[in-house]
């Protein structure tokens, strides 16, 4: 979801997905996530300078944030241009299909970075981000770039304001109207729209909770609120499907399927499984709300767990979300497939 006025969250049609508003988090790389995964795709007002033959140097291991330095008096180029610096040994990545990478980015028009997704001093874990190949919510410099990349493959990306935010550019990142960006991929993973768990469910037999129908690769599951039951005044995260995968530390990004659901309404007011395409996000970090966070840690990778959520863990903070239908007294109701953590 948005965090306060920061609108962070995957996509138009994402205002009720499990994103929080409590804490705005300015700093790079969630304020770039605005354009990775909502990008404005216009084209930039103002003529961009002629293009160079001579792109940046980029230097540094891969998985380890790149350092970018373009040549002295090069000019920033005015058409997209990628170079694959290593090329990895991993499955080839399609269109539709979900890309985690970590990314260095720097404003070549400024001769600055901006930020990266690397572990560092204030940064435990890397956070890779997840984009989807080809999708209107990614930048479409990165789908360019990762349609036909091997996973592993380190990619160096020039992408002019048409490729990237647009003619609005990005305040927040610090990023103008004309302003051309370098970016550096490290591919991390890739997995298909469809992406899920196997196996089968357990028994439920608590009557004052909600009973999911569909076996994983069923699509979307149902939820069915039981009729005439108050739900429970704190947190429940109950494993549907025992995974046998590693258990999901803090601060990993978590690759998964969820569906959700109003109790106080009965609406499915938001599906990964609908949309087609896994969801990624940092887990443990604020940048979810918290009955996520305190939910999915400490599961296991390949598990399928049922969240309800009260309002004080969701968004109850924030006064709801209105704009979903999504009341400030709602208890929520997850079905969240735990496919991946990076």
């Amino acid at each position: 979801m948005p965090e306060e006025a920061t609108r962070i969250a995957p996509g138009p049609t994402s205002a009720a997905r499990p994103r929080r508003y409590l804490r705005a988090k300015l700093a790079l790389p969630a304020v770039l996530a605005v354009g990775l995964l909502s990008a404005a795709c216009g084209s930039s007002s103002a003529p961009a300078p002629a293009a160079t033959a001579t792109l940046p140097s980029v230097t540094g291991a891969v998985g380890q944030a790149a350092v970018i330095t373009p040549a002295q008096g090069s000019t920033p180029s005015n058409k997209l241009e990628t170079k694959v610096l290593v090329a990895g040994s991993g499955p080839v990545l399609a269109n539709s299909e979900l890309a985690v990478a970590n990314y260095t980015v720097y404003n070549w028009s400024q001769k600055k970075k901006l930020g990266d997704t690397y572990a560092s001093a204030s940064q435990a874990v890397a956070q890779p981000q997840g984009l989807q190949i080809g999708s209107s919510s990614t930048l479409p410099a990165f789908s360019t770039a990762l349609t036909g990349a091997k996973v592993g493959s380190r990619i160096e990306v020039v992408a002019p304001p048409a490729d990237a935010f647009g003619s609005q550019g990005n305040s927040q990142a610090g990023v103008g109207p004309n302003d051309v960006l370098v970016f550096v991929l490290d591919v991390v993973a890739g997995y298909p729209g469809n992406a899920d768990i196997t196996g089968t469910m357990s028994s439920q037999t608590d009557a004052s909770l909600p009973k999911i129908v569909g076996e994983p690769g069923a699509g979307n599951p149902t939820v069915n609120i039981p009729t005439g039951v108050k739900p429970p005044a704190n947190l429940v995260a109950n494993v549907l499907i025992q995974g046998h995968g590693p258990t999901v530390a803090k601060g990993q990004t978590l690759v998964m399927q969820y569906t959700g659901v109003d109790w106080n309404t009965g609406k499915n007011f938001d599906s990964s499984f609908t949309r087609k395409t896994a969801f990624t996000t940092a887990i443990g970090e604020n940048a979810v709300i918290p009955g996520w966070d305190q939910g999915l840690v400490g599961k296991h990778v390949g598990d399928r767990v049922l969240l309800v959520v009260p309002p004080s863990l969701g968004y109850g903070p924030s006064g709801g979300q209105s704009s979903a239908g999504i009341g400030a007294s709602d208890t929520l109701v997850f079905v969240v497939d735990i496919v991946a953590a990076i």
